[in-house]
């Protein structure tokens, strides 16, 4: 399946270039510029905001088209969710997979503790607490199977540069139900290299490949940041939706 063509008319591009624009500017206008001025907002100093300015418009649309669901889960959710964006409703409920989570819970809200690389390995034993934790939030028995739990919608958000991509992509795509999407941002060879993976996401190519490879339609790739005249993606900022097709 070859990638959405990057000349199509994205459903969310000109929002997220409006949005990529705007925060250029915000960031020229601060006294004493600095060389690069998107390095204040990646690696260990990438702040939430960011993530808002780039996702709400994403959720937004998804959510007008009914796309989003109600069971949500938020992949290396940080201390400042980005899933938090998304409307609260009866019904809906969110997971935050995180390796420094706290494992509390509120309301339709429930933090679990996991290295994330794990997720594939299920006979582990901090994957089998993560299940048993999931399974108690989401009021279903560890032994309903996991199409009894899966998610409707699982967003990566400045992640992938950090873990084995593949690896985390697959395992996670186990626990979406089938038409559910990933919803994915992210920046290639951007942030805190120390702590990089050297499995990490190097290319959005990689990414599609990926994907593809594990019957996901990529239906929107937008790159809010890209300078005008630039044709090459493959290590641009992306904010990416893909719907899981068949089964891998």
């Amino acid at each position: 399946m070859p990638a959405a063509p990057e000349t199509s008319v994205s459903l969310f591009g000109a929002i997220l270039g409006r949005v990529g624009r705007a925060l250029f500017t915000k960031v020229a206008l601060e006294p004493d510029p600095i060389e690069n001025p998107w390095e204040p907002y990646w690696g260990a100093t990438y702040g939430p905001e960011l993530k808002g300015w780039l996702l709400r418009p994403v959720f937004e649309e998804l959510e007008k088209a009914g796309k989003i669901g109600d069971l949500i889960v938020d992949v290396g959710s940080g201390a400042e969710p980005v899933t938090r964006l998304l409307q609260t409703r009866a019904g809906r409920k969110r997971i935050l997979v995180d390796i420094a989570a706290d494992g509390s819970r509120l309301g339709d809200e429930q933090k679990i503790r996991l290295d994330v690389e794990k997720v594939g390995e299920g006979g582990a034993c901090s994957v089998r607490k993560a299940l048993l934790r999931a399974c108690s939030f989401l009021g279903i028995s560890p032994r309903a199977g996991v199409d009894a739990g899966r998610a409707d919608t699982i967003v990566f958000s400045d992640l992938l540069n950090y873990v084995d991509y593949r690896k985390v992509l697959r395992g996670f795509a186990e626990y979406l139900k089938r038409d559910g999407r990933m919803i994915i941002l992210n920046f290639p060879t951007r942030g805190n290299q120390a702590l990089f993976s050297g499995k990490g996401l190097k290319d959005n190519r990689g990414l599609y490949r990926c994907l593809e490879e594990h019957g996901f339609e990529i239906e929107d790739k937008s790159f809010p940041c890209r300078p005008a005249g630039e044709t090459d993606e493959a290590e641009e900022l992306i904010v990416l939706v893909a719907r899981k097709g068949q089964e891998f």
